[in-house]
């Protein structure tokens, strides 16, 4: 069974980068605490295969109607079509979008779930990047991109 798809009569803008660590998702609103991502773009921006968003539907059931059950959610309410033909997904979605068409994606953030099981924290790269940006001097910074690149260079001898 497919849900529904709302199409929208006005324009939602989807130039929010929320993920740094995901780039090419984009989001936006819809009124003021709706967020969604746009579905079509990521999947252009990403070069992946374009998966219609009826696939995505059937093959994530089981996690869509857990997520509308346990937020009280209508399922007509998680996806529509803007008004340049692009699918929005409710950002509750995000996570399980990303695991289903970048499995690259996946497996990292299932290492950040994995580093926060055994060692009791995690930090996504992009945290760990900018605490070292925010507290380190920039010459520090700078002789550690050159070690890394000697490092690599001795690599390849």
């Amino acid at each position: 069974m497919d849900y529904k798809t709302t199409i929208l009569k006005e324009k939602v803008t989807t130039d929010e980068t929320l993920l740094p660590e995901i780039a090419d998702l984009h989001f936006g609103f819809l009124g003021e605490k709706k967020a969604v991502f746009d579905y079509t773009a990521y999947l252009e921006a990403s070069k992946l295969p374009a998966i219609d968003h009826r696939v995505f539907m059937r093959a994530n059931k089981h996690f869509i109607e857990t997520l509308t059950k346990n937020a009280n959610k209508k399922t007509s309410e998680l996806f529509y079509q803007n008004t340049d033909g692009h699918i929005l997904v409710d950002a509750e979605l995000a996570f399980i979008f990303i695991a289903y068409v970048n499995p690259e994606m996946f497996l990292y953030f299932n290492s950040i779930l994995v580093d926060a099981i055994t060692d009791g924290v995690a930090y996504s790269h992009g945290f760990i990047f900018s605490m070292a940006a925010e507290r380190l001097p920039s010459d520090v910074l700078s002789d550690i991109i050159k070690d890394r690149e000697n490092d690599a260079a001795r690599s390849e001898q």
